[in-house]
């Protein structure tokens, strides 16, 4: 019996041993390991702080890159707006076409040419299997001049188109230009397409009344075939334009509104047609809004 007891004593004390041991092992692999996991935190929290500076970079870097102004130049800063392009090529459906083949033929006359002039040379500095001298001689004459024709008549293409393309788009700014009608609505050229025949009387109070007094004579007949007259006083005569007497001469007439947008328009036309500024000119537009005949007197 004694025996028995000190044995289940030695296995006690061997289990209680072997259970202090166990847990003193797994509290030191914790503290071993405890750095390590401290470490990869450290390593994770600075890559992710990283991600957000190289973000915070890119996003900074793209904002000043959208602030400077672009090399490349925008639809907006073009010479003429996509409308009267197509206004252009709708006027004229085949200028594109010619001025193609012309570019093309005089290309074509001009390597003939090159051509026809490198054979001279060398012929004349005693190359054997050069072509006769007479005959490049011949055929830089039939290049030049055809490189020359073709030249000119696409040269007159591209400069009626230009000629052709700022009219139109003189012709779209006037459209833009704004008047009072004599119910006291303001409405834009542009409105008045369909309606009505403008005619604008520019120049000094009596070049206006002068024109006023001249319509005026045929009122009727103008009044049938839709003719509206806005008389432009240039200058600081405004105040010198006779007022319309009637509910009939209110109909006739309209005022311009934003005076220095029309005298703008007006010396830029004069600008164009070579008129001395203190001339007094008339524009009459057709019921689409076209330029129908302008002048002076």
């Amino acid at each position: 019996m004694p025996t028995t007891m000190s044995a289940v004593a030695v296995n006690m004390s061997a289990t209680t041993y072997a259970r202090r041991r166990a847990a003193s092992s797994s509290r030191a692999d914790v503290l071993r390991a405890t750095p390590a996991m401290i470490g990869a935190d450290a390593s994770a929290t600075m890559s992710k702080r990283r991600r957000r500076q190289s973000r915070a970079a890119t996003l900074a870097v793209r904002a000043a890159a959208s602030d400077e102004p672009s090399s490349k130049p925008k639809k907006s800063d073009e010479k003429y707006s996509n409308l009267t392009k197509m206004r252009s090529e709708a006027q004229a459906p085949f200028r594109t076409a010619r001025m193609f083949v012309f570019g093309a033929f005089a290309a074509n006359a001009a390597l003939g040419l090159s051509i026809a002039t490198l054979q001279a040379v060398t012929k004349a500095l005693g190359a054997p299997s050069a072509p006769p001298l007479d005959q490049s001689l011949q055929n830089i004459g039939i290049d030049l001049g055809a490189a020359l024709f073709f030249g000119y008549l696409y040269k007159k293409d591209a400069e009626n188109r230009e000629k052709q393309m700022a009219r139109i788009s003189r012709e779209e700014r006037l459209s833009a230009l704004k008047c009072e009608l004599s119910s006291g609505k303001v409405v834009s050229l542009f409105d008045l397409r369909g309606f009505s025949r403008v005619v604008i009387a520019a120049g000094d109070a009596d070049y206006c009344n002068a024109s006023i007094a001249a319509a005026e004579a045929v009122r009727d007949p103008l009044l049938e075939r839709g003719v509206l007259v806005i008389p432009l006083a240039l200058g600081d005569a405004n105040e010198s334009v006779n007022a319309p007497d009637d509910a009939t001469d209110r109909r006739f007439r309209a005022t311009p509104v934003y005076t220095d947008k029309w005298v703008a328009w007006i010396d830029e036309q004069k600008r164009e047609a070579k008129v001395a500024a203190g001339k007094g000119v008339y524009v009459g537009l057709r019921m689409d809004g076209r330029v129908r005949s302008s002048g002076v007197g």
